[in-house]
């Protein structure tokens, strides 16, 4: 089988090397994304926990840790009793809050959280992308 780079001359080297380039730039704005994602479903969840004092709600928390695309984001709660609310499908609560506060979110706005994830602006980059991979119409 015959080495791409060589059948397609030197250039093909210089565009392999400036696609990375360019996925480099697209895999920090999606770790970006994902951080943004994290902190809307959070945004979400608080939206609906049951609150009686408020510790609760105030433990919840959004980290993010790693580069571009091993982004790894976390969003939860830290008071050690959340897992119980979370689960306890029996429990009264005041009108408009709710067990599954965070599974809830997650489900009801995967669409919107998926947007968020994939947000990334093609357009910014279609000059540089144009330019430095040679390619004549970039991204639209």
């Amino acid at each position: 089988m015959a080495d791409a780079s060589r059948s397609l001359g030197t250039g093909v080297n210089e565009v392999i090397r400036n696609l990375r380039k360019a996925g480099a730039l697209l895999a920090n704005e999606v770790g970006v994304n994902l951080k943004k994602a994290g902190l809307f479903l959070q945004g979400k969840s608080q939206e609906i926990v049951p609150v009686d004092l408020g510790p609760l709600k105030n433990s919840a928390f959004t980290r993010a840790e790693g580069k571009g695309f091993k982004t790894d984001v976390r969003v939860g709660y830290t008071m050690e009793y959340a897992p119980y609310v979370h689960e306890d499908l029996e429990a009264r609560h005041k009108p408009g809050k709710t067990a599954k506060f965070l599974e809830n979110p997650m489900r009801w706005n995967r669409d919107k959280i998926l947007k968020i994830i994939a947000g990334v602006k093609l357009k910014k980059y279609r000059k540089r992308f144009t330019r430095t991979v040679g390619f004549s119409k970039g991204l639209r």
